[in-house]
C-alpha cells in the first residue's frame, strides 16, 4: 500500500519548547519503493523474509526527519533497534538480519547517507523543553516531538531501548582516528573489558571471537550513578563481561547530557538501554555481539523461541 495515514501527533509549545511538530506514518508498503540506499543494499533479504517496511515522517521546526521502519510481520514484539546515522553501513546491515533472526524492528534516521542531517547529529537531538535542549552543544533546537516519535515505537513493547552504532579504529589519543574507544576512559567514562576466555561460543566464527577483544567494540551504557552505586546495571555489566563483551559505562550528570538518545533515556529513567558500538565494516563482530547481549537480556532468536519469552509474546 502506499502512504496511508494511519499515526498523526501533533505537539505545540511541548514543555516550553515553543515548538511545533507533527507526525506521519504509512502502513506497509513495497520496500523497492522505499528511497533508501540502505533499503535498496538489503532488498533481497528484505523481500524473502517477512518484513513490514514503513515509511515514518516528523516536521519540527525547520526539520523535515523522515525514519525507514522495518517490523517483523510475525513477531512484531521482539526486540527493537535505533539506528540514527545514516552512513554506517554496517549497523544497518546487522539491524537488518537480527529482526529476521529475532523478530522486533528497527527505526533508521534518513540523513541521505551522510552522518548529520542539515547541520543536527540525529543523536545529538533528544530533548523534551529548550532548558534541556540548551544543556548540549550539539543541538541546534529543542525536539520534543523528534524524541517522542522515536522513543514511541518502544511504548507497547517490553523489549530494553537497543541502538547500533559503527565508529573508527582507535581514537585520536592513542594514534587512532575515532571517538569511540574501551580506551578512551575519563571523568565520566569508565571502560570494563570482556572476559576474553569466553570470546568463543557456538554462534560466533574465529574472525569475530578475536575481533570482540578490538577496543573499538564495546556496548555502552549509561546512568545517573556510579556503577558501584547502581545494582542492577552493575549485574547486566557484569554478566555483559562474563559473557565477552567490552563494556563502556557513563555517568551521567547535568553537567555532560549530550541530548544523546543513551543520555536521554537515563536522564528521564525511561528503562534499560545498551547500544553496540562496532567498527565500521566489521559486520561478523557486531553480528555476534548482538548474539550475545540479546542472550544475555534472555531474548532467543525465533528458531529456538518458547512460550516463555516475554519478549516474543504477540
Amino acid at each position: 500500500m502506499g502512504l496511508a495515514l494511519i499515526g498523526l501527533s501533533l505537539i505545540t509549545g511541548c514543555a516550553g519548547s515553543g515548538s511545533h511538530s507533527s507526525m506521519t506514518i504509512s502502513d506497509c508498503m513495497a520496500p523497492v519503493r522505499a528511497e533508501s540506499s540502505d533499503i535498496r543494499r538489503n532488498l533481497a533479504r528484505i523481500e524473502r523474509a517477512p518484513l513490514c517496511y514503513r515509511r515514518q515522517q516528523v516536521r519540527e521546526g525547520g526539520f523535515h526527519w523522515t525514519f525507514h521502519i522495518l517490523e517483523h510481520e510475525g513477531f512484531p514484539q521482539g526486540p527493537f533497534w535505533v539506528l540514527p546515522h545514516d552512513n554506517e553501513n554496517t549497523a544497518f546491515d546487522v539491524a537488518v538480519q537480527t529482526v529476521i533472526d529475532y523478530g522486533g524492528g528497527l527505526l533508521a534516521v534518513d540523513s541521505g547517507g551522510q552522518r548529520n542531517f542539515l547541520g543536527q547529529d540525529p543523536n545529538r537531538n533528544f530533548s523534551r523543553s529548550r532548558a534541556e535542549s540548551g544543556l548540549c552543544r550539539g543541538q541546534l533546537q529543542a525536539a520534543p516531538g523528534y524524541s517522542q516519535a522515536v522513543l514511541d515505537h518502544y511504548r507497547s513493547r517490553r523489549s530494553p531501548i537497543l541502538a547500533l552504532h559503527n565508529n573508527h579504529d582507535g581514537w585520536s589519543g592513542n594514534g587512532g582516528i575515532g571517538t569511540i574507544s574501551l580506551a578512551r576512559e575519563g571523568a565520566a567514562l569508565t571502560a570494563y573489558p570482556g572476559d576474553y576466555s569466553r570470546t568463543s561460543s557456538a554462534t560466533d566464527s574465529g574472525r569475530s571471537s578475536h575481533r570482540l577483544r578490538d577496543e573499538d567494540n564495546l556496548v555502552f551504557v549509561v546512568g545517573t550513578a556510579p556503577l558501584n552505586a547502581d545494582p542492577v546495571l552493575k549485574r547486566r555489566v557484569a554478566a555483559l563481561n562474563a559473557a565477552g563483551l567490552n563494556v563502556m559505562h557513563k555517568q551521567l550528570s547535568s553537567g555532560n547530557f549530550d541530548c544523546s538518545l543513551s543520555d536521554y533515556v537515563a536522564r528521564h529513567r525511561l528503562g534499560e538501554y545498551f547500544n553496540i558500538e562496532a567498527e565500521h565494516g566489521d559486520q561478523l563482530a557486531q553480528q555476534e555481539m548482538v548474539a550475545r547481549l540479546l542472550k544475555v537480556l534472555g531474548i532467543p532468536p525465533l528458531k529456538a523461541r518458547t512460550k516463555s519469552s516475554p519478549f516474543l509474546q504477540h
